[in-house]
């Protein structure tokens, strides 16, 4: 066999490939370009059937009014009236440079214009580096529970050990403080009136009454005063295993501003616990049966005053919470046994946004759980793009994370420094709206408010829309639009003067057949003296039926406008397809596994599949059946081992060709097969 061993050699055949279709887009004047335009009636679908389509709307052009643009000036349209079709393309209207001082910039640019083609993807560049000093707000919320009591003096010290090890993270940071019991009623607290002055008689000790969350200490940046409030806080003592942390928490998210979050910072909860969580649906045994919304209900002593009226949160109530604020968490667990309590939370319903760590009995490593959670919040880069309103807009995203060139499918990196990394978002427009010429959508960081501006405008839609014509001086009983006239209804022909009302049915029959046809060939309906033809028939009188094949509940003419069109019911095909229905692709790519040598020399290449010779079967005809053998893997087995042996399957894979869905088990040479080949232009 003439397989080389080279592992790339696939990815760069199928980059010429793609290559040398673009150039070929680019011959305007193929007939069977031309072809493909003339067949157009209105301005969007000529614009929106191939790029070398433009129309004209010169009111005194008698020509086919959709053809390329030298066909248009030849056939002497006025070049001034002539609706030119634009590629999809990307303008940079923002672009700072990466600054760490005063108006801090992590992303650029950081506006552009996309003028969006139907169906065309266009990829949309962008950089993020992750900026030294990046601001931090970090939340101490305190479980002051009786169980954590022996914990407190370690949180009251933390002010001593905070600042030192803050600024090895950033220079400008700020603290603030709340804390935590539960609901003050039965069956979470004792209710006689002793146990609600010290909830803690019953034990012998004291401590405060019961209380759901209070907030203590905004935002600040003096040290000495956390300190002060930290080391002043008193416990409380509930009566179950479980805790209202998620009363505390949708407080602190929904107050936010109350608190004084920074807009622009990085906003991290600690929350130390040694606790299970109530959630949703415990409140009703003390009577608390409303669901909480997502707003602020502290009094002027920053006390939750609806603990008693309101259930508890659902997690996923906290993960919009987060989400919509920005906000992540620090879990830090102080026993072992309840780990995977939050381990889970954190996997199934927090991911992205919350971290987890054990926190020592003594408590003493509270400091490095704060550093560790940081830096896994920080080190990661998630980008996400809000099309809920935009339903006609695909979105993809790539990233190079590990700076090779190499884009894979997805949106996050890992591990980052301060070094640049690049990403695309890919937008596909699979329809043009109708309520709208241009969106503003954005890309948006998953944790920090760092994001890009995209203004999308639709450049398939016809400008020459706009501009209308109702003074019937034209098109009598119509409305004159892009060249055309659009008529009342009872009235037809190319300037509306063809009252529809006296039309003769005979100018809907064949009078060429004998007897005479039926009224369109009963293959459509007879308007105003002219058939209009139902799918696939075509022709004056709907005589002709174009081959198609059905899709769902779609007839797909001739291979659809990018391979072939339907005149006078034989299919003209584009270059590159053949056959009855233009289906067939004369391309060879996906009959070689190499670029040179087609089916194995053990097949033949038809309409791009290899049609294998008596005793081989495979993709590329690669196995033979009675050796139990395949070349492919035969050939390539050392290279593929080593390769993916000594690459990062997360990163480097989009190099690797992977033999399709059907051809998996018989081209199986043991390695994984999750591998995506990605060639973005």
């Amino acid at each position: 066999m003439r397989f080389e061993k080279h592992l790339f050699t696939v990815f760069l055949v199928f980059s010429c490939i793609k290559v040398s279709v673009l150039q070929n887009d680019l011959k305007c004047d193929d007939i069977n370009t031309q072809k493909l335009c003339v067949d157009q009636d209105l301005c969007d679908s000529c614009l929106e059937s191939h790029i070398c389509c433009n129309y004209c709307y010169d009111k005194s052009y008698t020509g086919r009014r959709c053809n390329t643009k030298n066909q248009l000036l030849k056939s002497s349209c006025n070049e001034t009236m002539i609706e030119f079709n634009q590629k999809s393309r990307v303008i940079t209207q923002k672009d700072k440079p990466f600054t760490t001082k005063g108006e801090i910039v992590q992303i650029k640019p950081q506006n552009v214009l996309v003028q969006l083609k139907k169906g065309v993807p266009t990829n949309v560049s962008f950089t993020y580096k992750l900026a030294e000093n990046y601001p931090l707000d970090l939340y101490y919320l305190g479980d002051l529970s009786m169980s954590m009591k022996p914990s407190m003096k370690i949180f009251a010290s933390l002010g001593q050990h905070l600042p030192g090890n803050l600024t090895k993270l950033t220079k400008h940071y700020k603290l603030a403080f709340g804390s935590f019991g539960d609901k003050p009623a039965m069956p979470f607290y004792y209710t006689d009136e002793e146990s609600t002055r010290n909830p803690c008689s019953k034990v012998m000790d004291t401590c405060a009454p019961g209380y759901s969350f209070r907030h203590h200490l905004n935002f600040t940046a003096k040290t000495e005063d956390f300190l002060d409030v930290v080391s002043s806080s008193k416990v409380t003592a509930n009566v179950d295993d479980l805790d209202g942390a998620l009363d505390a928490l949708l407080q602190v998210l929904a107050c936010n501003e109350t608190i004084n979050f920074s807009p622009l910072s990085r906003k991290i909860i600690l929350l130390p616990t040694d606790s299970l969580l109530h959630s949703a649906g415990d409140g009703i045994l003390a009577g608390a049966v409303r669901k909480p919304d997502l707003k602020c209900l502290l009094d002027q002593n920053g006390e939750y005053t609806k603990s008693l009226i309101n259930d508890y949160p659902a997690l996923d109530q906290i993960e919009f919470a987060l989400r919509k604020n920005k906000v992540n968490i620090i879990f830090a667990v102080k026993t072992l046994s309840k780990m995977h309590y939050y381990l889970n939370m954190t996997r199934d319903t927090l991911k992205g946004y919350a971290f987890v760590g054990e926190l020592q009995e003594d408590a003493t490593n509270i400091v490095d759980l704060i550093t560790k959670g940081y830096y896994n919040f920080a080190q990661t880069v998630s980008f996400m793009m809000n099309t809920t309103e935009q339903e006609y807009i695909d979105v993809k995203f790539f990233a190079d994370c590990s700076n090779l060139g190499i884009y894979n499918e997805t949106s996050i990196c890992y591990g980052l420094d301060n070094r640049e990394v690049n990403f695309k978002v890919q937008l596909t427009a699979k329809h043009i709206p109708e309520h709208t010429q241009r969106d503003t959508l954005y890309v948006e960081e998953k944790n920090i408010n760092e994001k890009l501006t995209v203004n999308v405008e639709y450049v398939s839609s016809c400008q020459c829309s706009n501009y209308k014509d109702d003074g019937n001086k034209f098109c009598g009983h119509g409305t004159y639009r892009c060249g055309r006239c659009y008529c009342q209804e009872g009235w037809s022909g190319s300037n509306c003067s063809e009252n529809c009302e006296n039309f003769d049915f005979r100018s809907c029959r064949s009078y060429e057949t004998d007897p005479p046809s039926k009224i369109c060939f009963e293959n459509g309906d007879c308007k105003c003296g002219h058939c209009e033809c139902e799918l696939p028939y075509s022709g004056k009188y709907c005589q002709y039926e174009c081959p198609f094949k059905r899709i769902g509940p779609e007839l797909i003419i001739c291979g659809g406008p990018s391979k072939g069109y339907c005149h006078n019911g034989i299919c003209m095909c584009q270059d590159g397809f053949a056959g009855e229905d233009c289906t067939c692709s004369e391309s060879e790519s996906e009959c070689s596994f190499d670029g040179a040598v087609l089916c194995n020399e053990q097949g033949e290449c038809k309409c791009n599949k290899c049609n294998c010779n008596q005793g081989y079967t495979g993709k590329y005809c690669e196995k033979n059946t009675q050796k139990q053998k395949n070349i492919i893997c035969e050939a390539y087995n050392k290279d593929v081992q080593n390769f993916l042996t000594r690459n990062d399957s997360s990163s480097d894979n989009a190099n690797l060709d992977i033999i399709d869905e059907s051809s998996k088990n018989e081209l199986s040479c043991g390695y994984p097969t999750d591998h995506k080949n990605h060639d973005l232009l």
